[in-house]
């Protein structure tokens, strides 16, 4: 690994993980492992992303990812609903010790309604970025499109196994040889040479069992029993995914997955030494059968031969 990114994150000493909006469990897993990872180191990590992925709540840290970026900023933002030529103009004016903002709607277009208005901090320094399972910054919806100038080139990782991944980030973690991205991370932390704890381990190995769909997808490998292996050295413990699709699960019966000749007929069971593909032996040939001719009643009695006879 690059050891100018081995020294981005030993010095960095507030981390943001982001992850994209389509993100599914395998993805917040990852991001949950880093973030245990990063605290474990004394750092200060947050989870954003605002992907609603079905048991999430499955993860170690779960409760902790946010939708919105909350940075601890000193910015106040101000939103509401808008639509192409609703506003008319924005001013302000200070009566006193009041700042005043004042925001005039065009003629014709309804006034804005006091509900419809959202307050939130933004800015907050971050040392490093890391985002997740996003083929470009666009992918993070609102995370990135509100808030551009936080993510800085020169700070942000890209962490990703997608084939159309963009390369955007100062450094390209794009493995896409890999069959999750818990393997990524996995490697990543390995590298960083940081210990993995019980729960660090159990987000990894749970993220991997759920993008190979307990190891049966396509794109598991050698590295995927590797990775599991390792994790489980390290307390990994197996969560069960009701997400994880029957056809191809192993229960207490040998299950297979259905082949696309499965409509033929099946044979019938005979017997062990039966060879199924035997051809039916040949019915007997019918012989004739012989009318016996009967022989003539003197037939058992002695004969005299005369010399006359043979004449």
């Amino acid at each position: 690994m690059n050891n100018d990114l081995i020294t981005l994150f030993a010095n960095a000493k507030a981390v943001l993980i982001v992850v994209a909006k389509t993100a599914k469990l395998d993805s917040l897993a990852a991001a949950l492992a880093l973030q245990l990872a990063l605290i474990q180191q004394g750092k200060s990590a947050k989870v954003c992303s605002e992907a609603t992925v079905a048991e999430a709540d499955k993860l170690t840290g779960a409760n902790n990812i946010s939708k919105t970026l909350d940075l601890g900023g000193n910015v106040l933002k101000v939103s509401f609903p808008y639509s192409d030529g609703a506003i008319d103009k924005v001013t302000y004016n200070i009566t006193d010790d009041r700042f005043n903002l004042l925001i005039e709607p065009r003629v014709g277009n309804p006034p804005l309604k006091n509900q419809d208005v959202q307050f939130a901090y933004t800015g907050g320094e971050v040392d490093l970025i890391v985002a997740l399972d996003a083929p470009n910054l666009e992918a993070l919806g609102d995370l990135y499109l509100e808030n551009p100038d936080l993510f800085q080139k020169e700070k942000l990782v890209n962490l990703d196994r997608r084939f159309d991944n963009q390369q955007y980030g100062a450094f390209n973690l794009v493995e896409k040889q890999f069959s999750s991205t818990c393997e990524i991370v996995t490697k990543l932390l390995e590298s960083l040479r940081w210990d993995l704890n019980p729960d660090i381990a159990t987000n990894l190995y749970t993220g991997l069992v759920a993008s190979t769909n307990n190891f049966t997808s396509f794109s598991t490998n050698a590295q995927s029993f590797e990775t599991a292996s390792y994790l489980l050295k390290n307390g990994a413990r197996k969560i069960p995914l009701s997400s994880l699709r029957p056809s191809t699960m192993r229960t207490g019966s040998d299950t297979r997955p259905q082949s696309p000749f499965s409509n033929q007929p099946a044979p019938v069971a005979g017997s062990l030494n039966q060879n199924i593909f035997q051809s039916p032996a040949p019915a007997p040939e019918e012989k004739p059968q012989s009318t016996k001719k009967q022989p003539p009643q003197d037939w058992l009695k002695p004969k005299i031969f005369k010399s006359s006879d043979l004449i």
